[in-house]
């Protein structure tokens, strides 16, 4: 299965939908975001997909955001979910949790680690662990998103340019 990975979108609906946009041209159904959504309008935006949000530490209207992640079928938004798809193992969180990122590292129990915050595109294996940063569509020294392959495990990372 390949999913669309996005973090930091910090309300830039322009970009979001530029990064939308991407993902329907490459038949993605389903998003991960890792959080900075900062207003729930962001998440109406990936209303027709499969989706897993989380909060970041720029999120502020935690009841906007779940009412409206309610409202398109996502369900409840945390800090952090767990999950399985295609027998493959889920953790993601914004990434401003230090000790609950290294927990979940060295628990060896999850396939992936999806998490945001930094700004900066990350692609690396701790252990069996995959970690991936899609990096940010604000304030990154490149604005980037990312598709992950479960089937292959491979990771693209996409740039998003600015008109």
């Amino acid at each position: 299965m390949k999913i669309g990975l996005i973090s930091d979108t910090h309300n830039d609906i322009e970009l979001v939908q530029k990064a939308i946009a991407l993902f329907k041209e490459r038949n993605i159904s389903m998003i991960i975001h890792a959080g900075d959504l900062t207003s729930a309008r962001i998440v109406s935006l990936f209303k027709g997909f499969q989706g897993r949000f989380v909060m970041g530490n720029c999120d502020i209207d935690v009841e906007e955001i779940n009412e409206t992640a309610g409202n398109c079928g996502f369900g409840c938004v945390e800090y952090a979910c767990e999950f399985t798809v295609e027998g493959k193992h889920f953790m993601v969180f914004h990434g401003n949790n230090v000790p609950m990122f290294r927990e979940a590292v060295n628990s060896g129990k999850y396939d992936y680690i999806i998490k945001g915050h930094t700004h900066v595109f990350e692609n690396y294996l701790s252990g069996k662990t995959r970690i991936i940063n899609p990096g940010a569509l604000y304030r990154g020294e490149e604005l980037t998103i990312a598709i992950l392959d479960t089937a292959t495990d491979k990771v693209e990372k996409i740039r998003i340019d600015i008109e």
